[in-house]
């Protein structure tokens, strides 16, 4: 099988010669391919360098575009600071009232250098793929758009202070998250990661009214345009899982913290539990640590396998191959 079979496969519940392995690259290509992560994270042809590297290197069934939050947040109108060799920031809100939500507008891809250069890496990974490995484009969810372009402190202290006005901010950043996905989706993504990190911090009440009917907009949009979805809530999202299975998403991460048993057995029908291994087990685990790790995962009927999160910077490539090898080795069940 090719890694598009593989993971469709997987997906709606067929045999699989192995376990899809989505594990979740950031820094430490950048870092292996010797490109400071600035660079790497603003000209498209370093991250598909380092993209195709973790293919080669660690046999991963997807191309995957994720690299940092700010893409929109800058392309919406935030000042954004990109580092020589460290993520991308915002330095100060772009949002500091909701009086200011007025200012905020949906923005086109082209009309962003940083949004634009997401679509060229998906375009040139698409070439690359040849249709046989799933290009992941990525977006940030409403819920976390708000919070890069107003403070997570002010965010929280919104959802309760002033519902109303966060509601039409996070409405705004629905639509420019559609906007950018269907774009992807244009260029040749076959998947749309949805990151939305910030909502793992917040109860399942409020998750159910400023986080669900957004994801459920986004994806029923994405899936509208004829592209799959995998959403990515890094944290514990063990409470909210009955609501994540109401997203539709089609792949559902899971950090470290989160039973991929409890996971698999709330998840629907064609919703894929990815995940759990701690990203820390790559930097500090014995290979008999990683293998343990590994097996545990995939002695859950019908789960992909992955990081948890991003794979850290300075992960020793070995540990990463640890991973891939022993995988290999245990039968999809």
């Amino acid at each position: 099988m090719n890694s598009m079979e593989r993971v469709l496969a997987r997906l709606a519940g067929k045999p699989v010669d192995r376990i899809p392995n989505l594990n979740i690259f950031m820094m430490m290509p950048a870092r292996q391919l010797g490109v400071p992560y600035g660079t790497y994270v603003s000209d498209y042809r370093r991250l598909v360098d380092g993209v195709l590297y973790c293919r080669e290197q660690f046999d991963t069934d997807c191309l995957c575009v994720i690299s940092d939050p700010m893409r929109e947040t800058e392309g919406m109108g935030a000042a954004v600071v990109v580092p020589e060799d460290n993520v991308p920031y915002s330095p100060t809100p772009f949002v500091k009232t909701v009086a200011d939500i007025a200012k905020v507008r949906v923005a086109e891809a082209s009309s962003c250098r940083r949004m634009e250069d997401r679509l060229r890496a998906v375009e040139a990974l698409r070439r690359e793929s040849g249709g046989e490995i799933p290009v992941i484009g990525w977006v940030e969810g409403a819920f976390a758009e708000s919070c890069d372009l107003m403070d997570i402190s002010r965010v929280m202290m919104n959802i309760l202070d002033e519902p109303e006005a966060m509601h039409e901010l996070l409405e705004i950043c629905t639509r420019q998250a559609v906007s950018f996905a269907l774009e992807q989706v244009r260029c040749g993504a076959d998947f749309i990661g949805v990151g939305d990190a910030a909502a793992s911090l917040i109860s399942p009440a409020m998750y159910e009214e400023f986080v669900l009917p957004y994801e459920q907009e986004l994806i029923r949009a994405i899936h509208g345009a004829g592209a799959r979805v995998k959403l990515h809530i890094c944290g514990n999202i063990t409470a909210k899982l009955p609501l994540i299975a109401q997203t539709g998403a089609d792949i559902v991460d899971c950090d470290h913290m989160v039973s991929m048993e409890r996971a698999a057995a709330v998840l629907p029908a064609g919703c894929v539990a990815n995940g759990n291994i701690d990203p820390v087990e790559f930097l500090s685990g014995s290979p008999q640590r990683m293998e343990e790790l590994v097996r545990q995962c995939a002695a859950v009927p019908g789960v992909m396998v992955s990081s948890g999160c991003e794979i850290p910077r300075d992960t020793d490539p070995q540990n990463v191959k640890h991973m891939v090898e022993t995988l290999r080795r245990c039968t999809p069940l």
